[in-house]
């Protein structure tokens, strides 16, 4: 083919056979108006890193080249391309090689997911214009019976309360690079946190919906109140939490105003949040839809009394559930397809909310 693609957007990015960023994976399908190019990552490593480190750099020059925008979800991108480029930025982690790419010329907008990040990105010198499209959820899947089965499967005592974190991975700090971010599938502290619970209610059980180092599996195999669930992927996972009596978040990292997925998840299933004090508990707390707490031994007590009050689980659900009703997919996307067509158009793409 020859010339450009007139009216059509592109997107190009790495997708993992296992594990792929959720709001991509729900969103990009979403999006009729682009032309999605995935390098799927094999197992092996050296495959691997030859497709992340040569082939995409290449197929993104080739799209900025072949289309007149280009929607991406890695700013790294930006510095390949000259057409003009919307970017999707739900995890910032406002570093300044990441500032200076926001900033080229030929960045249309920058989408994020919270307006106090916008706030944070303005602080931080980004002049492009700056979009708000929250993080959404999608609950249409969930079938009762396959999550009746769950629970019949993995908790088959009527008495056990389910305390659920899903995440792809569950490591002990000590496993985990120091400082890092990687630091927030720590779970220490919440297996400190369920531990003391346990005690005060033995009914209360532990799914950990991912995979477990070798580590954790061995605290939870000498813990049969700890059920290891494994990985599932993402159009199984809604019916998981849907058979949650109690969600946790127990990361303490704060991200500087990013939207937890993991924490609209819980909510839009109905299922009462409990989570250390950080900025992405503020839509929990807002709601009314869970505790936050400050220390383990808060959370141990937020999470039995909780475990002893069906009524008040039921309460908080039900308000969770309120609260993520604007942020379901299916309207987001329509949202997002709307901003891309009229910033695709030059003459169009002023930008909307910038403050």
């Amino acid at each position: 083919m020859t010339g450009r693609t007139k009216n059509r957007i592109a997107w190009a990015g790495a997708w993992h056979y296992a594990h792929n960023n959720p709001r991509q994976e729900e969103l990009l399908p979403r999006l009729s108006n682009v032309d999605r190019y995935y390098v799927h990552l094999p197992p092996f490593w050296p495959v691997r890193g030859i497709l992340r480190r040569i082939w995409l750099p290449l197929l993104v020059r080739w799209i900025g080249v072949r289309y007149p925008m280009v929607y991406t979800t890695d700013w790294r991108q930006i510095r390949m391309l000259r057409c003009r480029v919307v970017c999707d930025h739900d995890d910032p982690v406002f570093s300044a090689p990441e500032i200076d790419a926001l900033n080229l010329p030929n960045v249309a907008a920058v989408v994020v997911t919270t307006d106090l990040v916008r706030r944070n990105l303005r602080k931080a010198g980004v002049r492009a214009p700056i979009e708000v499209i929250p993080q959404g959820v999608a609950v249409g899947r969930v079938d009762p019976e396959r999550v009746r089965l769950i629970r019949q499967k993995y908790s088959p005592a009527a008495k056990e309360v389910v305390v659920g974190l899903h995440q792809p991975h569950f490591e002990y700090s000590s496993e985990l690079p120091p400082g890092s971010v990687e630091q927030m599938y720590a779970v220490d502290r919440l297996l400190e946190a369920v531990s003391l619970a346990h005690g005060k209610d033995p009914h209360l059980v532990l799914w950990l919906v991912g995979r477990p180092s070798t580590r954790v599996a061995a605290f939870a195999a000498d813990h049969p109140w700890i059920r290891l669930i494994g990985y599932r992927p993402r159009t199984a996972l809604m019916e998981f939490v849907s058979a949650f009596d109690i969600g946790v978040y127990p990361r303490t990292l704060d991200l500087k105003g990013r939207s937890s997925v993991k924490v609209l998840e819980y909510m839009a299933c109905g299922v009462p949040v409990v989570g250390f004090q950080v900025d992405e508990m503020r839509l929990v707390s807002d709601g009314g839809a869970g505790i936050a707490v400050d220390g383990v031994a808060a959370f141990a007590e937020a999470l039995a009394a909780l475990a002893k009050n069906p009524g008040r689980r039921k309460q908080m659900g039900a308000r969770g559930k309120r609260a993520a009703l604007p942020c379901h997919w299916d309207s987001l996307s329509r949202t997002y397809r709307d901003l891309l067509d009229r910033l695709s158009d030059p003459a169009g793409g002023k930008e909307g909310g910038t403050a």
